[in-house]
């Protein structure tokens, strides 16, 4: 079991998502970085930003929100992370993600307490044959347990690249959408039943487990021994889904460092991704935010009640 004593490593992306007239702040690793130290997380945040105005945004982001700066570095030639979100006649938004950005090359922190008792990555960051690459095996190689969070963004992405990252990761999560596609890239075939296809996939890479998010369908986790599901959570004031598995990731493993059921897991992630849909970014402005959860959380309480 896990506990809040011996801190983990978040390692990935932090870029700005630019609108035009407006930026936000993003990046999956980062948001998750932030929902876990408003739960009170112990960990360390491992990215790159630049030497520019965004890049000084996020730090004094951080410094705001008391998040130790130790593991982001500032690269004097590589711009911060920028995502351009344009207009779509069809979708809305389109996103464009732009290449050579100062999170493709993450160095290793010079300083880094160790055990590591966790470390939770996504795939963006490792898109390019760099440094980043580097200092994701040097992290996995002194962490107990990996949790991996893939993001399929074409073009950013293929069968070869992921194929090594999801090998022998302790827990995969994805959504199911993306499941179906994985299944698809690496010819595997399953049964109907989501059950059979989180254990084909994690049977084909080694895997010791699946957390799968299923939109307003809820979420199903899968460890080889038993499988369970939670409906979704009810949304009061929709307003969109942006950043909602970023909230579901931290909730859950804030519930898995406390030791917890896979069931009440399953619902804090819930509970925490329907309260960001009714953000307007993917995390709130003010760390008040999470008193309530922390509050219930702590006292073993939650919204809904078991399936």
């Amino acid at each position: 079991m896990h506990d809040f004593k011996r801190f983990g490593v978040i390692f990935g992306e932090c870029l700005v998502d630019d609108f035009g007239d407006s930026q936000r702040l993003g990046g999956a690793p980062f948001n998750v970085a932030r929902h876990l130290n408003g739960l009170g997380v112990p960990a360390i945040f491992i990215s790159q930003v630049g030497d520019d105005i965004n890049g000084r945004n996020i730090l004094d982001h951080m410094r705001q929100w008391q998040m130790p700066l130790s593991g982001v570095a500032v690269s004097k030639t590589l711009p911060t992370g920028r995502v351009e979100v344009l207009p779509d006649p069809v979708e809305g938004h389109r996103f464009e993600i732009l290449p050579h950005q100062a999170y493709d090359y993450i160095p290793f922190p010079e300083k880094l307490p160790e055990p590591v008792s966790w470390l939770y990555h996504g795939s963006l960051a490792l898109r390019e044959i760099g440094t980043s690459r580097q200092t994701l095996q040097k992290l996995a190689s002194i962490s107990n347990k990996r949790f991996l969070d893939i993001n399929l963004r074409a073009p950013w992405w293929t069968p070869d690249r992921l194929a090594p990252l999801l090998t022998d990761s302790s827990i995969l999560k994805c959504n199911v959408d993306e499941l179906e596609t994985l299944l698809a890239v690496f010819s595997l075939r399953s049964g109907p039943v989501l059950r059979d296809k989180m254990r084909v996939f994690a049977d084909r890479f080694s895997l010791e487990s699946m957390l799968l998010t299923c939109g307003p369908e809820g979420s199903a986790y899968w460890d080889h021994n038993d499988f369970y599901e939670a409906a979704a959570e009810p949304v009061n004031n929709l307003v969109n889904t942006v950043g909602a598995g970023d909230a579901f990731s931290a909730a859950w493993l804030w519930s898995l460092l406390r030791g917890e059921s896979p069931e009440l897991r399953l619902r804090r992630g819930g509970e925490l991704a329907a309260a960001v849909c009714a953000l307007q970014g993917a995390t709130p402005d003010s760390l008040d935010f999470y008193e309530s959860f922390m509050s219930r959380w702590t006292q073993g309480k939650s919204l809904s009640k078991p399936m």
